[in-house]
């Protein structure tokens, strides 16, 4: 055979294998309708921001030529952009490299994990595949892209194909503004009381409608006596006289008397029954001496106090006996250098033979009648008297004409007085102005800006609040609440989990971050005990309890974004009377809703369906 020869037969072969190459591709791209895709979820769906899926590939046998490769890329189309997926290399029985290798004989299967960051654009999109054959000659790597595929050699298309829909993007229809500042049901009712849920914190205004003030003064006696004796020691060493001026001063002021007790004490080294007689003949004693001062008060030029006789007065007077609990106390404040055997004697001792003890202890301890026994030989008289208040009515003038008459708690308290979120909130800020020290005008005021959806302004004022106390739970917790309105879940988090730490229960604010982040059951779980509630039945219907979702939704606050839900739940549920009668309801409430119908992956399969069209029309 001549050298020609050879080379005829050498070249004849190498045209032989190419047609057979490209006839092979040829044979891929022809019958590339009989690979199938199968994806789960069928319909793409977000979760935590985030969209996961899986592709099922089914190659039938005699189809994959043993030699080729073939590059996988999905793609996310949507209007105005599109997403390119991380490919797949799928490769021949003869085929080097990475890839899932793909049987000539008997086809096989191939496993695709998808995952993509979700954006709102994407509700109305398309998971489209593009297919690329090729004869590699050296070994293929999974890091190549379509681009690389379409340049290798004898590079076949094999096609494009949907292959799902998407994005179902329900788990972003969070909704705060639910619970911060929607005041009644469509329709004006107003939603029930007990199941609302308040996400935001308000600083107690720290105002009492009735303040009780007290002034106290206390009368000693000589021992075994009950006369009131203005020379005794112990009277002058404690100026009594001073005590008792102070106490008639105090009473002087007009204000409505309560109540005046008295309680008479003897010390307890006497004998048990005289030192209960004693003691009730020295408040019997005080008792005089109060009603001698107080007709004097009566009898002054100009008195305005509100009694024309004092016997007229809530009087109460007791007579305890000997005080063991204030001769105890005493001991134990007392520099007495054994005063730990003087307290242990008298509490092991049996109730009989404590005042022979005591009376044995005075002569090895003089100190005991010299600075414990004679503070116990007392009367002590406490008068109690309502503090003048302001009317509700003044109070709630006062704050709108002239805030700066009212003391912080007055003003703060003046807010309550109204419904008009408007009104409370020029009261919180008049309270931020006029006390710019304290933080809760500031707090407060950040409250109902969010209430007003003046979120810009609450974030100026909760900000400010927070440098004035950085230890308040209620500042963190409405910052973040404020922070989840802009939709920074990040800082809301935070900034809950930091109120959370200081005391504020909000549960239901922190599982708001879980159904953001795609933890349904844990959000459920914080929502524990939540009833009639739209967030709660989001995160049920996202968790797949339609039924819990429902429950929840049928007596929730009725507005656009619980009736559009419950259409979901209701497409959800194959419940089509349910489905279009509440979108119907969210469109009337709200025309936005029309436009998101009709894009709405929940109500894909109801796209042809005629009472949708009408409704969505």
């Amino acid at each position: 055979m001549t050298k020609t020869t050879i080379f005829k037969i050498a070249g004849m072969m190498i045209l032989a294998f190419s047609l057979i190459s490209c006839n092979g591709l040829k044979k891929m791209a022809k019958n590339y309708d009989s690979v199938s895709y199968e994806v789960n979820p069928e319909v793409l769906e977000a979760h935590g921001g985030v969209v996961n899926f899986t592709v099922t590939g089914t190659i039938p046998p005699k189809f994959f030529n043993k030699k080729a490769a073939a590059l996988i890329q999905p793609t996310i189309q949507y209007d105005g952009g599109e997403l390119e997926l991380t490919p797949m290399m799928l490769i021949g029985e003869n085929v080097e490299g990475e890839g899932t290798r793909v049987n000539y004989t008997n086809g096989g299967t191939f496993t695709y994990k998808g995952t993509f960051g979700f954006i709102p654009e994407m509700k109305a999109s398309e998971l489209m595949v593009s297919a690329v054959a090729f004869m590699p000659k050296t070994a293929v790597s999974a890091g190549m892209t379509l681009e690389d595929a379409m340049k290798m050699r004898k590079a076949t298309n094999l096609g494009e194909e949907k292959i799902a829909d998407g994005v179902i993007a329900t788990s972003m229809r969070l909704e705060i503004g639910n619970e911060v500042t929607e005041l009644t049901q469509a329709g004006g009712e107003q939603v029930d009381d007990q199941y609302a849920v308040e996400l935001m914190s308000i600083a107690p205004h720290g105002y009492e409608k009735v303040t009780i003030v007290s002034e106290e003064a206390v009368i000693y006696y000589q021992k075994n006596k009950h006369n009131y004796n203005t020379n005794l020691e112990w009277n002058k060493k404690n100026d009594v006289t001073a005590q008792l001026e102070k106490l008639n001063n105090f009473v002087r002021q007009g204000w409505e008397v309560k109540d005046i007790q008295i309680d008479g004490w003897a010390s307890p080294e006497g004998e048990e029954t005289f030192n209960e007689g004693l003691s009730e003949k020295r408040s019997n004693t005080a008792n005089d001496v109060v009603y001698n001062h107080f007709k004097k008060l009566v009898r002054e030029k100009n008195s305005v106090v509100k009694f024309q006789n004092p016997k007229d007065l809530n009087l109460k007077k007791i007579g305890h006996g000997p005080d063991w609990n204030g001769f105890l106390t005493a001991v134990e404040k007392s520099s007495i250098q054994d005063k730990r055997p003087i307290l242990n004697v008298i509490k092991s001792s049996a109730p009989e033979k404590r005042e022979e003890e005591i009376r044995n202890m005075i002569n090895i301890y003089p100190e005991l009648e010299e600075s414990i026994l004679p503070s116990l030989r007392r009367a002590t008289i406490k008068v109690s008297s309502f503090e003048p208040k302001k009317t509700d009515e003044e109070i709630a003038r006062l704050a709108t004409t002239s805030p700066g008459d009212l003391s912080e708690a007055e003003l703060l308290y003046a807010a309550t007085l109204t419904k008009d979120w408007n009104i409370k909130y020029n009261i919180y800020k008049s309270a931020s102005k006029n006390f710019p020290n304290s933080y809760k005008g500031f707090n407060n005021a950040g409250y109902m800006a969010l209430k007003l959806g003046k979120t810009d302004e609450a974030v100026e004022y909760l900000s400010k609040a927070e440098k004035l106390n950085k230890n308040s739970g209620e500042i963190a917790n409405n910052l973040g609440v404020a922070y989840a309105i802009n939709n920074d879940f990040v800082k809301a988090e935070s900034s809950w989990l930091n109120a959370n730490k200081m005391g504020v229960d909000n549960n239901y604010n922190l599982a708001m971050v879980d159904i953001k982040g795609g933890k349904y059951d844990a959000a459920i779980k914080k929502m524990s005990g939540v009833k009639c509630n739209y967030n709660a039945g989001l995160a049920y219907l996202l968790s797949g309890n339609n039924s819990a979702a429902t429950q929840q939704l049928e007596c929730a606050r009725k507005n656009a974004a619980t009736y559009y839900l419950m259409a979901v739940a209701g497409a959800r549920t194959n419940n089509e009377a349910m489905m279009l009668s509440n979108l119907e309801k969210a469109i009337a409430a709200d025309k936005k809703y029309k436009t998101c119908a009709t894009v709405d992956r929940e109500f894909l399969g109801y796209y042809e369906n005629e009472g949708f069209k009408n409704v969505v029309k």
